[in-house]
């Protein structure tokens, strides 16, 4: 039994305060004989509130005295709003019959509290001071499939009473554009047109364009048509003499200002040639 009163129990925490969910500290310190059976409470039982996650055993040390030192350190947890805890750790001795547990003076640990108490929180205050964005109404799922459902009717109306209209416009306008982008280059090659070696070639390239253009517009392979078949198939009594003049500059160096006026006479049969489609278009129209 004196073994028993010869232990010294001692147990408290390194911190003062800590947070909620904070790391806690927990110190228990054992002296007793060197013979004595000392057990440690293991971090796999409750200790009231606090939540143990670990623990860190030193191993025994005997002094001169002959006194053995235990000693053990818990981490603990805990997440209640209380000001302040109480804890005191209990530890085993073993005796001839049983184990007898000796517990240390209790330790208090104070909350550490991020906001003043709760008590003194005026609420009025709290809310007013925080901004409150304007509800949005949401979206109806049924309003939403109505209104797709109706935009979809009403477009289909309109393109079964309009289509062949809509689909002529469309084509006119893919024309205008393809002109005007034709006459923007075909009037850059004209202004760099010349006797020498650089201004044969913007005749070339000039001449190339053309029959490209007609055939695009036509759909006859002009770009493979020699000059005959060309004029076959493109009616105009000026064609045949202009066509010559510029194979003439081109093959034969034979340049004059009739090269000029033939590529010229060149831009003005295009230019027929496009209204003519146009008219293609809106005659398809109006028999629609």
């Amino acid at each position: 039994m004196q073994q028993v009163q010869a232990i010294q129990v001692q147990g408290h925490f390194l911190e003062d305060s800590a947070k909620i969910g904070q790391d806690i500290h927990y110190v228990l310190r054992v002296s007793h004989a060197p013979q004595q059976e000392i057990f440690f409470p293991s971090i796999n039982q409750a200790f009231g509130v606090f939540k143990p996650i670990k623990k860190d055993y030193f191993p025994t040390k005997t002094g001169s005295q002959n006194i053995s030192i235990d000693s053990a350190i818990y981490t603990l947890r805990q997440f209640e709003i209380q000001d302040y805890q109480t804890l005191r750790i209990p530890i085993a001795i073993q005796t001839e019959l049983d184990c007898t547990l000796v517990s240390p003076a209790r330790d208090t640990i104070y909350l550490k509290r991020l906001m003043p108490n709760a008590k003194e929180v005026k609420i009025d205050s709290l809310i007013q001071s925080i901004p409150i964005s304007p509800l949005k109404p949401k979206p109806d799922l049924r309003n939403l499939t109505l209104g797709a459902i109706s935009l979809l009717i009403t477009i289909g109306l309109v393109y079964w009473m309009l289509g062949n209209r809509i689909r002529q416009g469309l084509k006119l306008y893919l024309l205008w554009r393809k002109n005007l982008e034709f006459r923007r280059t075909y009037q850059r090659f004209m202004r760099n047109i010349s006797g020498s070696s650089k201004g044969l070639q913007n005749l070339e390239n000039a001449a190339s364009l053309w029959k490209n253009y007609l055939e695009r517009l036509t759909d006859i392979p002009f770009s493979t048509f020699t000059t005959t078949e060309m004029v076959d198939n493109l009616p105009d009594k000026r064609l045949e003499k202009t066509l010559q003049e510029v194979d003439s500059a081109i093959y034969g160096g034979n340049f004059s200002s009739k090269t000029l006026e033939a590529i010229k006479v060149m831009l003005e049969i295009a230019e027929t040639v496009y209204l003519q489609e146009r008219a293609k278009i809106n005659q398809e129209v109006k028999r629609s």
